[in-house]
C-alpha cells in the first residue's frame, strides 16, 4: 500500500489532483461505495479519504464497517463548512497519527529562519 484515494465530488476532485493525492469523483453513495470497494480491492491505497457530503450519503451501518478497517484506513473528510469541521480535524488527526505513527499536522508552521 502505497497511495492516498480521495473519493470526492467532481467539484472538489481537480484541487485534490493538484495537491498529488489519486482522485475519484462520486456523485452519490453508490459510487462513493463503489470507488471505496475498488480502492480496497485493489491494494495499492494506504488512506482512503471520503469527502464530507459522500461520507454522509452513505449508510452508517457501512461507514462503521469502513471505520473499523486499519489497512486501509477509510476515514470521511472534515466538512469546513461545519460547526463540527475543528472536531472531525481533531479525530482525522488521531487517526492518522494512529495509522502512520507520528502526529500529523495541517496549520503549516511559522518559519521564522
Amino acid at each position: 500500500m502505497t497511495d492516498v484515494v480521495v473519493v470526492t465530488t467532481a467539484a472538489t476532485a481537480s484541487g485534490y489532483r493538484l495537491g498529488g493525492a489519486r482522485t475519484v469523483a462520486a456523485v452519490d453513495a453508490e459510487d462513493t461505495i463503489a470507488a471505496v470497494n475498488a480502492a480496497i480491492e485493489g491494494g495499492q491505497a494506504a488512506v482512503v479519504a471520503v469527502h464530507a457530503a459522500l461520507w454522509s450519503a452513505v449508510a452508517s451501518q457501512t461507514r462503521d464497517t469502513w471505520t473499523r478497517r486499519s489497512s486501509p484506513l477509510i476515514l470521511g473528510l472534515p466538512d469546513e463548512g461545519s460547526a463540527a469541521a475543528e472536531a472531525r480535524e481533531t479525530g482525522l488527526r488521531d487517526l492518522l497519527a494512529r495509522a502512520v505513527g507520528y502526529q500529523i499536522t495541517f496549520t503549516p508552521r511559522d518559519d521564522a529562519s
